[in-house]
């Protein structure tokens, strides 16, 4: 993940958050879960960059979108919480992080946040769906 093609996928997650009338937080990581470019939403959010680099982060670490690996681990409830500690840099354990693809190889992930669990998944899945980066 090179910083142009993460200013790409922050400037269609800000443009979609917007059309929604939300200022987004949003996080672009590569495929080892480390920083690329990352902004904060809302002007008083400062934890709002966090939520959405610990989204990315889950969503590389396991190549699925946060949402579904929620339900996955829904009757293991201890295991995601142990992620918290367990992943360098911690885990979001929300919807709103997707993992990013190039030719079926994992290239990093989007972490969004600042609305609603479902509202951040949606932006996220749209923001990787448009840019043709969902997995195949």
């Amino acid at each position: 993940m090179d910083f142009d093609t993460a200013m790409k996928f922050l400037e269609t997650a800000k443009a979609l958050g917007r059309a929604k009338g939300v200022e987004v937080s949003v996080a672009i990581l590569d495929a080892a879960g480390h920083p690329v470019l990352v902004a904060r939403g809302k002007k008083d959010a400062w934890h709002g960059p966090y939520m959405a680099m610990g989204k990315a982060r889950l969503a590389a670490a396991f190549r699925k979108p946060t949402a579904e690996l929620l339900k996955q681990w829904q009757d293991r409830p201890l295991y995601p919480t142990s992620l918290a500690s367990v992943i360098p840099g911690g885990v979001t354990l929300n919807p709103g992080g997707y993992p990013i693809f190039d030719k079926g190889e994992l290239v990093g992930a989007i972490g969004i946040g600042g609305s609603s669990p479902e509202s951040d998944d949606e932006t996220a899945r749209k923001t990787v769906e448009s840019l043709g980066a969902l997995a195949r």
